[in-house]
């Protein structure tokens, strides 16, 4: 059996309540989990933590999922990077995984989807 507590995730959301309960998810499921309300202070615990898996919204203030991507794909190109989207961004999913997105999610999702992405990614399936 696999220790999750070994992996940490962070989660990056400006939505307060979303965030909280992706990281409740996350937690109850026995990972580490690390938060930011930003790209940028996302992107500062990734640079001060040893960071497994990267779960960020596409649009925030401060940075977005993007820029997170992008900076964390130039220094950490093997950190897995899930990104959420929404209808209501000018950035498609081609372009996300163009850039090295490991998969992208539509809001709303399932809970039992986000799980299963992130066990494939660790490889932990």
């Amino acid at each position: 059996m696999t220790d999750l507590k070994k992996h940490t995730l962070l989660v990056a959301d400006d939505d307060d309540e979303l965030r909280d309960i992706l990281c409740m998810i996350f937690e109850s499921s026995g990972f580490n989990v690390l938060s930011a309300h930003s790209g940028s202070s996302a992107y500062e615990l990734v640079k001060k933590n040893h960071v497994d898996l990267i779960i960020s919204d596409m649009c925030m203030a401060d940075g977005d999922g993007m820029m997170l991507l992008e900076k964390v794909k130039s220094n950490n190109p093997n950190i897995p990077i899930v990104i959420f989207i929404t209808g209501f961004t000018d950035i498609s999913s081609e372009e996300c995984l163009r850039k090295g997105a490991r998969t992208i999610i539509t809001k709303p999702f399932e809970r039992q989807y986000l799980i299963n992405v992130v066990n494939e990614a660790l490889g932990l399936n």
